[in-house]
């Protein structure tokens, strides 16, 4: 038998994929820090236009491929915000002094 396509289920689904997305976010986030720390030692910029623009781009053609309710203009929308928290936590990073050892 199928399943049900109630409300209550729907949102129950919907429950259970925001979790993995919010721990894909989680991974991501910490991935970010870990970058801003890398750029911060080799003294290179938090802002990478040519980078972001790349990741825009990819994001949108998997988009595409995928065919899904959300256009391109929703999906870098959505991307924008997630690469902007990025920048904010790699610049938390970077501002970040090391602890004294002493």
């Amino acid at each position: 038998m199928a399943e049900e396509l109630s409300l209550e289920s729907l949102r129950e689904e919907i429950d259970k994929i925001d979790e993995v997305i919010v721990r894909l976010l989680d991974r991501r986030a910490r991935c970010a820090y870990a970058i801003g720390r890398v750029k911060k030692e080799q003294g290179l910029a938090i802002y990478e236009p040519k980078r972001e623009s790349d990741v825009i781009a990819r994001v949108k053609a998997l988009n595409i491929k995928l065919g899904g309710p959300l256009d391109e203009h929703a999906i870098g929308r959505l991307y924008e915000r997630i690469i902007d928290e990025a920048r904010r936590i790699q610049r938390i990073e970077a501002k970040h002094e090391p602890e004294s050892l002493a």
